[in-house]
């Protein structure tokens, strides 16, 4: 029960406080002070950076922005390669007796979170290595597709006697049909080796030579119909058949591009097309493979795919 002690200069009562109501006040007054502390220190901490936290926001943004800037010459660096192994390929480096460009290194991707950066920095080393490997590989392949372009511009008349252009005007590639292969042949429904390639050509398209060289032969037979055989030098030798009309004649010397025949219908054909074969030595050459002075490397793929997933022949 509270006492209270009559006060005679304030003429009224007063509580008398006991020592246990002090003690219990202090306790009070120092334990809210501790919360208001702790509160005012949060709400700091979640408004205000530090020194070292912003030194760490700092490092978080260069490394998210070098890790952006590695992935994004990683993939440049890798499509260029890719390009380049195409054009290789299209060239078919074969016919110019150097080697195949070889690759020797080979790279695996994986997604990394900025967290594994943040707790690992050799992920970017280990990116920016793979870069410098990719470049240096990109840079190999260039000097060895250099070396054969030179070889090339060294030697202008071998180059204009290699089949490098297709035989009609097809560069939108809607002409393509079959290509070398087992086929099913059209008339004896059985498989049989197609040693040439397609072109779905209405009768008398225009038929160039692929090479200079000069006319061998003009036939007309039962199979081919008529076909001129054009040789090309350095071995080389190719075949245009089905023709409606043949507009050079035995002996005639041809310029790559120069008109030779017109498209037709003629011998062992169930539709009008063009038949064209490209040989070197004697072996059998996939013409696809000889289109490097024309087509692209996304063409060449559109084309090989076009002309490899059709099962029968025409002749």
């Amino acid at each position: 029960m509270n006492e209270w002690k009559y006060d005679e200069q304030s003429l009224t009562y007063k509580k008398i406080k006991k020592p246990k109501q002090i003690l219990r006040n202090c306790v009070v007054y120092f334990v809210s002070s501790i919360v208001l502390s702790a509160i005012y220190y949060v709400i700091f901490a979640l408004t205000v950076d530090t020194a070292q936290e912003k030194q760490l926001k700092k490092e978080y943004a260069y490394l998210e922005s070098a890790y952006d800037s590695l992935n994004t010459n990683f993939l440049k660096a890798k499509v260029v390669l890719e390009h380049i192994k195409q054009k290789d390929t299209m060239i078919y480096r074969s016919v110019f007796k150097t080697n195949p460009t070889e690759s020797e290194l080979t790279f695996e991707t994986k997604n990394f979170s900025m967290a594994s950066i943040m707790e690992n920095y050799d992920i970017v080393n280990m990116t920016a290595t793979t870069i410098e490997q990719l470049v240096e590989r990109v840079r190999q392949n260039r000097a060895k597709i250099e070396k054969t372009i030179s070889e090339i511009n060294a030697d202008k008349t071998k180059f204009r006697n290699i089949p490098a252009i297709q035989p009609v005007e097809n560069k939108n590639l809607k002409y393509n049909s079959v290509s070398v292969g087992m086929k099913i042949h059209p008339f004896y429904r059985i498989p049989k080796m197609h040693t040439g390639l397609d072109y779905t050509v209405p009768v008398n398209t225009k038929v160039f030579a692929t090479a200079d060289g000069f006319v061998e032969n003009i036939i007309d037979d039962a199979a081919k119909g008529t076909a001129i055989y054009i040789n090309h030098g350095n071995g080389y030798k190719t075949v245009y058949a089905h023709l409606s009309k043949a507009l050079v004649s035995k002996g005639t010397k041809v310029k790559r591009g120069k008109l030779i025949a017109l498209s037709g219908d003629s011998g062992l054909s169930i539709f009008p097309h063009l038949h064209y074969e490209v040989w070197k030595n004697g072996k059998l050459l996939n013409p696809i493979n000889c289109f490097f002075a024309e087509l692209k490397p996304a063409q060449l793929k559109e084309m090989i795919y076009a002309s490899s997933n059709i099962g029968q022949s025409l002749d």
